[in-house]
C-alpha cells in the first residue's frame, strides 16, 4: 500500500523558494476583455512581474496569439494596481463563442486567469468623452463596447436608433468576466424619459430590456452602484441586442428525458439546445462557478450567460416535475423515490409540497439545489410526517472548507440524512426566503430523495490563500496546490492522488489524503530533464467505497487580492473572490530552476495519535543563493498555526552554510489511525517587487517537499 511504496524513482528535492526566485506574473486585467469571433482585436494584457518572452495560454484552442513589442514596467502606479503590461493581438477561432480563461506564461511562469469572452456582435471600446448624455458614444444596435469606470464617479452613455415596436435587451457583463464593479444600468428613451433599469442580476452584472414606443434615439447609462468605487478593475462588456435573451433552463436537469425549454424575453427557439455533453461525474461550464456549486455534478450552455443556468446531472435518479398543483400539505404531489423533482417558484408565495412513501429503517438523503444551479434565490424545506408534525427545517449549509481561499457555506440546504421512524406516508415543502416579494421563471430548484450513497469530490487550487497564483514547475523542484474535499454520505476513507499524462520530466509521487480528512495537499514534481511547457492536467483522485471509485479533480483560482493587505501580512480569515477555472484541467508551466534543495532523509514515517515523527533535510545550495531558508508544513493540522493576525511560525529555519535541518513535528491526537501525507514547504524572506508597495501584492516565492508518508497507528493493518 501507499504507507510502503518507495520514492527511489523520484528521491528529488524538497525545494525552497527565495527571495532571488521569481514568482510567476500576476494578470489583473485584460482590455477589452473579448473579441469578435474570427477577428483580430489588440489585447492589453496588465499585472505585475512580466519578465521577457511573454505568451498566452488559452482554455481552449483556435485561438492565435502575436505579441506586440516587449512588455512595460511602471513601478510607480498607484498602490495595488497593475504595474505592468504587454500587448497581444488577439484572434479567436471563427466558431468559438461564449467565455474562455486566458493567462499570461513569461520567464518566470504561468499567471492567474481572466475571463475573455468571444461573441458575433460588434465589438468597440469605449469612446471619452462619453460621461454625459450630449457626449454619448454612438453605436448600432448588436454592438458590444468594453469599457471602464475608471473613478467612483465616472459614468458611461451609448446611444442608438431604434425603430418602434422593436424589443432590445441590454446586458452589462461584471462579475462573470472577472471585474470588481457592480454594474448599475439603465435605459432612456427619446423623450428623457427612463424606461428600465436593473442592477444585481447575477452578482454585479445588470441586464434590461425594454419595447421602443416609437423610432428615435435611446441612451443606455452605465455607472457604479452607488458610485462607491471604481478604477482599471472596474472593466465591463456592455452589449446591445435584439436577440432574444435567455433567463432559465427548464427543467435545470440533464439526462432527464424531458425537454429543456428557455425562458426569457423575445421570441425563443425552443429547438436550440443540444444534447448534454457531461461526462459522468463531472461539472463542465464555462460559466463563474464559485466554491459553494464545486461539488454539484452539471452541464452548462454558457453561450447564453450570465443569463441560463448549470442542468444538474440526473443518471443516478429518475427525474419528476413539479405538477403545479401542491400548494398546500393536503395536495401533496405524490413521488416515488428515489427521484430529482424540478420546480419553479413561479407566483407570490408559492409553496410546492411532496410525498413518498418509506419504510422504518430506510434511510434517504434529502437536498435542494438552488443558488448552486443558478437560481437567485434561498431554497429552504421542511420535512414533516403524514400527520403533519414537523421532523426538521433545512436551510442554509453546512460550514465551510476555509474560512478564506474556498469559501463554501451558501445558501442552499445541507444535505439531510433521514433514517425513517416508521413505516409510512412523509412530505417535504420547497420554498424560498424571498417567495414573498421574488418569483418568476429564474425562482427554480431540484430536490433530490436519494438513498445514501458515500462519494466524495475534490478541488484543487494554487496554495496562496489571499491571492491570484497559479502553478508554476521549476526543473529541479517541486511545486504544492490546496485540496479540498466534499465527503458526501458517510464517506470518510483515504483518497488517493495522480496526475497522469504529465510531460516528459514532470511528476507526480504516490500521495494521499487521509481518512476522514477535508482538506489536503497535492505535489507535483520536475527533474533536470523537464523541458520548458504550458498546458493543463488531469488530476485523478481515487476513493475506496463499495467499490475504487476515481474522480477527476476540479480546479479553483482566487480572483482578486485582498484590498490594503501588506507584503508578509497574514491572510485575513474573510472569504476571497474564488471561481472555477475553465479549461481541460489543472493549468501548469514549466520555468526556470530550483535556487537550492532540502532533500528528507527518511521518507516513511510511523506515529501514534498525539505523538512525535522526527525529520532531518539535508540543504544543498546552488552559489549563487545565500539567503536562510524557512521551512513550514503545507499539510493542515500539523506544525504550527497562525495565530490571530500573527503569520504561522516557521517549523525551522536552515541558515546561509548550514547543511542540515532537524526538527520535530506533533502529531495531532484527533489524527486518524491510517495513511497520511505530509508536504513541507520552503520559503526565504517576502521578495519586494520593483517600485516597493506600491505594486500590486504578490504570492511569496515557495517551493514543496516530496511528500513524506506517515502511517499513524490504530487502524486496520495494510496488506
Amino acid at each position: 500500500m501507499l504507507a510502503r511504496r518507495t520514492f527511489a524513482a523520484l528521491a528529488l528535492l524538497l525545494m525552497a523558494g527565495s527571495a532571488a526566485a521569481q514568482t510567476g506574473p500576476q494578470l489583473l486585467t485584460v482590455f477589452p476583455p473579448g473579441a469578435k469571433a474570427g477577428e483580430t482585436v489588440e489585447v492589453t494584457f496588465s499585472g505585475a512581474g512580466f519578465d521577457g518572452d511573454e505568451k498566452l495560454l488559452f482554455s481552449a484552442k483556435g485561438f492565435t496569439a502575436e505579441r506586440i513589442g516587449a512588455a512595460t514596467i511602471e513601478p510607480k502606479g498607484p498602490k495595488g494596481q497593475p504595474s505592468a503590461s504587454v500587448k497581444f493581438k488577439v484572434t479567436p477561432a471563427k466558431t468559438s463563442t461564449g467565455a474562455f480563461d486566458v493567462r499570461v506564461v513569461s520567464k518566470s511562469g504561468l499567471s492567474n486567469p481572466r475571463a475573455f469572452v468571444v461573441s458575433n456582435t460588434t465589438e468597440v471600446n469605449e469612446t471619452e468623452p462619453n460621461n454625459d448624455v450630449g457626449q454619448a458614444q454612438k453605436i448600432d444596435l448588436e454592438t458590444t463596447v468594453s469599457g471602464v469606470i475608471s473613478a467612483p464617479t465616472d459614468v458611461d452613455y451609448v446611444t442608438f436608433k431604434v425603430r418602434a415596436k422593436q424589443r432590445v435587451v441590454v446586458a452589462c457583463l461584471t462579475t462573470s468576466i472577472d471585474s470588481k464593479m457592480q454594474a448599475d444600468l439603465m435605459a432612456i428613451g427619446p423623450d428623457g424619459k427612463q424606461l428600465a433599469s436593473n442592477r444585481g442580476y447575477r452578482g454585479g452584472d445588470a441586464v434590461l430590456d425594454f419595447t421602443a414606443p416609437k423610432d428615435g434615439d435611446y441612451l443606455v447609462r452605465v455607472s457604479q452602484f452607488a458610485y462607491t468605487t471604481g478604477g482599471s478593475d472596474h472593466f465591463y462588456r456592455l452589449t446591445v441586442t435584439t436577440e432574444p435573451w435567455i433567463d432559465a433552463f427548464y427543467p435545470p436537469l440533464a439526462r432527464s428525458g424531458f425537454p429543456i425549454l428557455p425562458a426569457g424575453r423575445g421570441a425563443l427557439d425552443v429547438d436550440f439546445v443540444v444534447k448534454s455533453r457531461a461526462r459522468a461525474y463531472s461539472l463542465e461550464s464555462s460559466r463563474l462557478i464559485p466554491p459553494t456549486a464545486a461539488m454539484i455534478d452539471a452541464v452548462d450552455f454558457s453561450y447564453t450567460m450570465p443569463g441560463g443556468n448549470v442542468l444538474l446531472d440526473t443518471r443516478a435518479s429518475p427525474a419528476v416535475l413539479d405538477n403545479g398543483k401542491n400548494n398546500t400539505a393536503d395536495a401533496a404531489q405524490a413521488v416515488d423515490v428515489p427521484a430529482d423533482i424540478a420546480g419553479r417558484i413561479a407566483k407570490k408565495n408559492d409553496r410546492h409540497w411532496y410525498r413518498f412513501v418509506a419504510k422504518k429503517g430506510e434511510v434517504w438523503t434529502l437536498e435542494v439545489f438552488a443558488e448552486r444551479i443558478g437560481s437567485p434565490v434561498d431554497a429552504y424545506f421542511v420535512l414533516a410526517d403524514d400527520r403533519g408534525k414537523v421532523m426538521t427545517e433545512q436551510d442554509d449549509g453546512p460550514d465551510t472548507l476555509s474560512p478564506n481561499q474556498f469559501y463554501t457555506k451558501g445558501n442552499d440546504p445541507a444535505r439531510y440524512r433521514f433514517a425513517a421512524p416508521a413505516d409510512g406516508t412523509y412530505k417535504v415543502m420547497v420554498s424560498t426566503r424571498e417567495a414573498g416579494t421574488q418569483f418568476g421563471v429564474r425562482d427554480q430548484y431540484v430536490l433530490r430523495i436519494a438513498k445514501e450513497h458515500p462519494d466524495f469530490r475534490l478541488a484543487v487550487m494554487p496554495l496562496t490563500p489571499h491571492l491570484p497564483d497559479a502553478g508554476t514547475l521549476a526543473r529541479g523542484g517541486a511545486t504544492v496546490f490546496a485540496v479540498f474535499v466534499f465527503r458526501f454520505d458517510g464517506f470518510d476513507g483515504p483518497i488517493e492522488l495522480s496526475a497522469p499524462d504529465l510531460p516528459k520530466g514532470v511528476t507526480c509521487p504516490p500521495q494521499v489524503i487521509g481518512p476522514g480528512q477535508t482538506r489536503g495537499t497535492l505535489v507535483l514534481v520536475a527533474d533536470q530533464s523537464a523541458k520548458d511547457w504550458e498546458g493543463f492536467v488531469q488530476v485523478l483522485a481515487k476513493g475506496f467505497t463499495k467499490v475504487p471509485t476515481v474522480h477527476e479533480a476540479r480546479p479553483f483560482t482566487v480572483t482578486w487580492p485582498v484590498a490594503g493587505l501588506q507584503a508578509n501580512q497574514p491572510p485575513p480569515n474573510v472569504p476571497m473572490i474564488t471561481r472555477m477555472d475553465r479549461g481541460e484541467g489543472l493549468a501548469l508551466a514549466v520555468r526556470g530552476d530550483a535556487p537550492f534543495a532540502l532533500t528528507p532523509t527518511v521518507r516513511e514515517l510511523v506515529a501514534k495519535p498525539g505523538g512525535k515523527i522526527d525529520v532531518t533535510l539535508v540543504v544543498s545550495r546552488k552559489d549563487t543563493f545565500k539567503d536562510p531558508i524557512q521551512v513550514f508544513s503545507a499539510t493542515p493540522g500539523i506544525g504550527p498555526r497562525q495565530q490571530g493576525n500573527q503569520a504561522a511560525a516557521p517549523i525551522g529555519t536552515a541558515q546561509p552554510g548550514g547543511t542540515e535541518l532537524n526538527f520535530g513535528l506533533d502529531v495531532p491526537g484527533t489524527l486518524p489511525p491510517g495513511t497520511h501525507t505530509l508536504v513541507l514547504r520552503g520559503q526565504s524572506a517576502a521578495p519586494v517587487p520593483k517600485g516597493g508597495n506600491n505594486t500590486a501584492l504578490r504570492p511569496v516565492p515557495t517551493y514543496a517537499a516530496l511528500p513524506i508518508s506517515i502511517t499513524v497507528e490504530g487502524g486496520p493493518k495494510k496488506k
